[in-house]
């Protein structure tokens, strides 16, 4: 093994330069060819000193003893740094810009709520007590587990193997904690009429099911309203599923459209600039409009509620299940069929109704008996047995002839 330091010379118009500071230089037993390290040092003994602390990292690197170098600083880096720039890569290979957003945002919150400072605080215990205190669905759950797990993975040559690969999933065939009602037509019309301003954004909400975070970002670019079937533009980015869709206005909903884009606003500005409710306000208005937060049933009427509103009504309009759901932008028909239908309100007295009838009969009405005498073409014609009554013989299989009938003998005498 070889070590030495020293600062490099070079020619420059003819005069030659030498380094400020000093470089070194190693090979370890078994290696073929050096080593070279910028030191950053003038002082030759520092140096020296700082060239055989880096020998003997790198020996320990070889024999297992520590982890390797790009490891060791990876781990000394602050988490929140590498998630911003996991961040950044899915940028660069063309991911959604509104998915990047919401991956960001899950990594904050994460990092911050869970006490992570670098990759070597992350472990499955912290993540499990941090998940059983939230009181999110089980599907948001499993959506900040695969955003954690992503940025793990993609550190793992760097920091190694990742910590969350056993963390089992939340479970989301579970009953949702917050159960979610519709409104009854009557119950959206008050809630129109005594919120105001805010009106039409209730109302547009219940006719085209945009979500909370879809309108807040509706520009009036987006609002078409001079075409002869009047429709909105959901682009990509602010969409949830982020693909862009048209979804056509009902009448009101044009007409309520029509009234707030009268009031100006450039093809930029926000659609609900300064309407979008906060949830106390959007309570204020339900107890206004005489609809309870609360049912009697535990189901809740919160902003949500306007999007399975939506879903309901085109269920009890006859909408086919296929158009409703591509209306609604799900991608499984059950999700809108279950979820986004409120069973409540279908009409299932008025289904019942339209069944055939099958007449039932009084209790002490007698029931038909079957005839005790066949049918004209299994019976013999009259003959004559000891008294002046005529009587028909039968076979009750074959008919028989007036010849036959009359060889018989002797025949028991039969009541007509």
């Amino acid at each position: 093994m070889k070590e030495f330091v020293f600062r490099a010379k070079r020619q420059k118009n003819g005069k030659r330069h030498i380094a400020p500071t000093y470089t070194g230089r190693y090979r370890l037993a078994g290696d073929p060819t050096d080593t070279d390290v910028a030191l950053g040092v003038s002082d030759k003994q520092v140096a020296q000193e700082m060239l055989r602390k880096i020998i003997v990292d790198a020996e320990r690197e070889r024999e297992g003893l520590i982890a390797p170098r790009n490891q060791r600083d990876a781990i000394a880096l602050s988490l929140s740094t590498h998630a911003h720039t996991y961040c950044d890569s899915r940028r660069a290979i063309r991911c959604d810009q509104k998915y990047v957003l919401e991956l960001g945002r899950k990594l904050d919150k994460l990092i911050r709520e869970c006490g992570w400072v670098t990759a070597r605080h992350v472990t499955p215990e912290s993540f499990e007590a941090w998940r059983a205190k939230q009181k999110k669905a089980p599907k948001t759950l499993n959506e900040y587990l695969n955003a954690i797990s992503g940025l793990m993975n993609w550190l793992e040559p760097r920091v190694g193997p990742n910590p969350l690969r056993f963390v089992q999933r939340a479970q989301t065939g579970v009953a949702a904690q917050r159960e979610r009602r519709a409104f009854t037509t009557e119950e959206l019309q008050r809630l129109f009429d005594v919120s105001g301003p805010r009106g039409v954004v209730y109302l547009m909400a219940a006719r085209t099911g945009l979500r909370r975070g879809e309108m807040q970002q509706l520009r009036w670019a987006d609002v078409h309203l001079d075409t002869p079937q009047p429709f909105v533009n959901v682009r990509a980015s602010i969409s949830k599923n982020h693909r862009q869709a048209q979804l056509p206005l009902s009448e009101d909903a044009t007409a309520a459209v029509c009234r707030l884009r009268a009031a100006g606003g450039s093809a930029a500005s926000l659609v609900f600039d300064r309407l979008m409710p906060r949830m106390n306000r959007f309570r204020v208005d339900l107890e206004a409009a005489r609809i309870p937060y609360v049912n009697d049933r535990g189901e809740y009427a919160d902003f949500h509620s306007l999007r399975k509103t939506c879903g309901t009504m085109l269920t009890l309009a006859g909408v086919s299940p296929r158009t409703a759901m591509e209306f609604m932008r799900h991608s499984d028909m059950r999700l809108t069929a279950k979820t986004y239908t409120d069973a409540n309100l279908l009409p299932v007295s008025e289904a019942v109704a339209k069944l055939p009838l099958i007449k039932v009969r009084d209790a002490d009405s007698p029931l038909d008996s079957p005839p005790v005498v066949v049918s004209r073409p299994n019976a013999s014609a009259a003959v004559p047995v000891g008294s002046r009554k005529a009587s028909f013989l039968t076979s009750f299989v074959q008919p028989l002839s007036r010849l036959q009938s009359a060889s018989v003998t002797e025949s028991r005498e039969t009541g007509m």
